[in-house]
């Protein structure tokens, strides 16, 4: 999969040069609907964390849907209205198995 202009340059600004490659190459492990979608949401969501890109492409290997959901509409949400998102977010990766 080839990244999008717009993340090439998010990676750039978001993470150290140190951490780019790896950015890169877990983001080209992701390879099922809405590439474009599902990767610049995994960046907006990680917010220049190595270690939340990671477990964001595994959720998203799970159900991408999950990933779209969390960026673009969770705060949105009226039933999680007044609750923690990082808290919730967490506690669901977690499930998920957290790290590999």
């Amino acid at each position: 999969m080839d990244l999008e202009q717009r993340s090439i340059e998010r990676i750039a600004k978001d993470f150290s040069q140190a951490e780019q490659a790896s950015v890169v190459e877990l983001l080209t492990g992701y390879a099922g609907p809405e590439l474009a979608r599902v990767t610049w949401d995994i960046l907006e969501l990680s917010k220049g964390s190595l270690e939340k890109v990671r477990q964001y492409v595994k959720a998203a290997k799970t159900d991408y849907r999950d990933i779209l959901y969390w960026a673009e509409y969770y705060d949105r949400d009226p039933l999680v209205r007044g609750r923690d998102q990082k808290k919730l977010v967490d506690d669901i990766i977690a499930k998920l198995g957290g790290k590999d």
